[in-house]
């Protein structure tokens, strides 16, 4: 099995334990009158997220689309839109 699918095999199989353990916490929460909501998990999903994308395909070559003498963008903005 090749590097990139064996990672995408583990970032799934990661997602899905998370997802598993989220399902396990809402079920057991023991404050049933400030039961768990999605919100209390973004934070968790924004660091898994960084975690599997950015420090488990480093080294590996982002693909941005096809190159300018492919028929790609030649100039993609890349500045945030300033702030009204």
């Amino acid at each position: 099995m090749s590097e990139p699918s064996r990672n995408e095999q583990f970032a799934d199989e990661f997602n899905q334990r998370f997802e598993a353990l989220i399902d396990w916490a809402k079920a057991n929460w023991p404050e049933k009158n400030q039961p768990l909501v999605p919100e209390d998990f973004g934070a968790s999903r924004r660091e898994i997220a960084l975690l599997l994308g950015a420090r488990l395909f480093a080294g590996q070559p982002y693909n941005a689309g096809p190159d300018p003498s492919d028929g790609g963008e030649q100039y993609v903005n890349v500045s945030p839109a300033p702030w009204p």
